[in-house]
């Protein structure tokens, strides 16, 4: 049980870097795959990786960050897509349900590319290091939770 949620969170962390890296959109590629780089280079540092599991690491995000980009194209389409529903004359629920699927199955297929490299990243790791990412991912949650707030300031 502790391996499947240890996955997770590493899958859970990895995803939502490379999404926030790549919802920055195309002008900003070079940047985004610095900052995602960075980011896996702080966290092979805080775990003291191996220069054999930093080079397998590299790899296995370098090609998640490929696959990333080789999906802009379709995002810009499924919102051009988007844009004309909301736009015509007519609307119906068949059309956005057609497209919500399309948008599933598209992330589906993403996953599964995506899936192998993060299975990789995680049998690079030792169980030691995998725990002490997981106990680091827990308290950025936390650390992250305690500050949210709305309109009116840091919540209470």
């Amino acid at each position: 049980m502790m391996k499947k949620t240890l996955i997770g969170v590493g899958a859970l962390a990895l995803l939502i870097a490379a999404g926030a890296a790549w919802a920055h959109g195309p002008g900003r590629r070079f940047m985004t795959k610095q900052m995602i780089s960075k980011h896996v280079a702080e966290a092979e540092d805080f775990v003291q990786a191996t220069p054999d599991q930093r080079a397998k690491i590299d790899a296995s995000v370098n090609n998640i960050v490929s696959i990333l980009q080789a999906q802009r194209q379709d995002r810009r389409n499924m919102h051009q897509e988007v844009v004309q529903l909301l736009a015509g004359d007519t609307l119906t629920t068949d059309q956005i349900n057609a497209v919500a699927k399309e948008h599933a199955d598209k992330l589906t297929a993403l996953a599964s590319k995506i899936a192998p490299e993060i299975v990789s990243i995680h049998d690079v790791l030792t169980p030691a290091q995998r725990q002490k990412l997981a106990t680091r991912a827990q308290q950025m949650r936390q650390k992250h939770q305690q500050n949210q707030g709305g309109f009116g300031g840091p919540g209470e």
